[in-house]
């Protein structure tokens, strides 16, 4: 898998915390009867996580795993994560796997990554690897 994901990156929280503060990374999936946003509660891989619904957040180990598509999910257990080129306006790219410190598309080129904030919620920026 590489370097997995921390909950911490260069002081911040990445993993388990949108839910309730919006910060961390954001991610689109559908739990098997709707489209929705969720948080990461743990990596299980570069491509699988396990997630919850915003909001889900329990006590409970019982989360379900997910893997990264390139569309919007709408089957049960796929993720869509996502992350801006450079900028918060730059273009939207659709992630298929993650480590801490590189991310990868789906046409196979690769980023180095940050979670930023625009002050209401964070996000990915990406820049090429050259």
């Amino acid at each position: 898998m590489g370097r997995p994901l921390r909950k911490d990156v260069l002081g911040v929280d990445v993993i388990g915390t949108y839910a309730t503060t919006n910060t961390g990374i954001r991610v689109e999936i559908y739990d098997g009867s709707l489209r929705t946003d969720g948080v990461i509660i743990k990596q299980r891989g570069a491509k699988t996580f396990q997630c919850t619904r915003v909001g889900d957040i329990s006590t409970s180990s019982t989360y379900d795993h997910y893997v990264l598509q390139n569309s919007t999910p709408n089957a049960a257990n796929e993720m869509r994560m996502w992350g801006v080129l450079l900028t918060n306006s730059g273009a939207q790219i659709n992630i298929r796997k993650i480590t801490k410190r590189v991310a990868t598309d789906f046409s196979g080129n690769r980023y180095t990554w940050v979670l930023d904030n625009d002050s209401s919620n964070d996000y990915i920026v990406l820049t090429p690897v050259a």
